[in-house]
């Protein structure tokens, strides 16, 4: 009779956590980069902004005969945020577009025993960095507990770095988090680059923008979790996103990295998704 109640009680709280209705805009952070950051020993301004890694699906970048993300580092048009977007792409490639280039979160939302945690996943076409390569993932997650936010944790590469909710700076009660120049790390400092704010307005402020300044786009928020509002699903494919840079080759005195080399798996597959750490 008690392993009946228990099974019974552990089905109503999976019930209960897939009748929950999500607001997964609720914890979205403003974005705030780098005004300028160097790259041996060139000062540059922050050049790609959080996608769809399926913002162009009709250009093969690579020139390797499939339309797929390995085509997102060509394709990419820089200094520029908008729904469509043409211009030269990331590595000189001409006519590139048009692009979906609106700010994008991949969101997924987890419950445990003690806290709520929602999950924004960002993906980056280049990190354009002493390591440059191709597809760049960064995250940040916030603890709920009892409806209220508790924790945050945010992504530095590999690395996450905890705060308490209270002691980030806010922006109309949505954190704001610093993103470091070409490397997307981020942190809990303010930047004076280009903003992306939590309801979509951009602004370039002291950074460089081509396109979408002084304009609002509404962030897209992927999620294939069950009731999350205003969500637009996705397909989990690829699995794996190669790290090779196929800009490599260009640069004087650095040695040639092919584009499909490192294979970084997708969020998804990491151990994080679905085991957050704790705070």
């Amino acid at each position: 009779m008690r392993i009946w109640f228990a099974v019974l009680f552990f089905c109503l709280s999976k019930m209960q956590v897939f009748s929950q209705e999500i607001d997964a805009s609720r914890f979205i952070a403003t974005l705030q980069f780098d005004d300028r950051y160097w790259d041996f020993l060139v000062p540059k301004s922050e050049q790609s902004f959080p996608i769809s890694f399926s913002f162009n699906l009709t250009q093969d970048g690579n020139a390797d005969g499939v339309i797929d993300v390995e085509d997102a580092c060509e394709n990419m048009v820089e200094y520029a945020i908008g729904d469509s977007i043409y211009g030269i792409g990331r590595t000189g490639l001409t006519l590139r577009g048009a692009n979906d280039q609106r700010p994008a979160v991949y969101f997924h939302f987890v419950k445990d025993s003690e806290y709520d945690v929602y999950q924004y996943w960002l993906y980056y076409s280049d990190n354009d960095y002493v390591n440059d390569h191709e597809h760049d993932w960064e995250k940040y997650f916030v603890y709920v507990k009892n409806g209220t936010p508790a924790y945050v944790r945010i992504s530095h590469h590999k690395r996450f770095d905890i705060y308490r909710w209270d002691e980030l700076f806010k922006d109309a009660d949505h954190i704001i988090v610093g993103v470091k120049g070409g490397s997307h790390a981020m942190n809990n400092k303010q930047q004076k680059g280009v903003q992306i704010r939590y309801n979509g307005d951009v602004s370039k402020r002291l950074g460089k923008l081509c396109a979408g300044e002084g304009k609002n786009f509404q962030w897209q928020i992927f999620s294939n979790d069950p009731n999350v509002m205003k969500a637009v699903n996705y397909i989990q494919k690829p699995d794996c996103f190669y790290n090779g840079d196929p800009v490599y080759p260009s640069i004087p005195g650095v040695s040639i990295s092919k584009e499909y080399k490192e294979c970084s798996p997708a969020p998804w597959l990491r151990s994080e998704w679905n085991n957050p750490p704790k705070p």
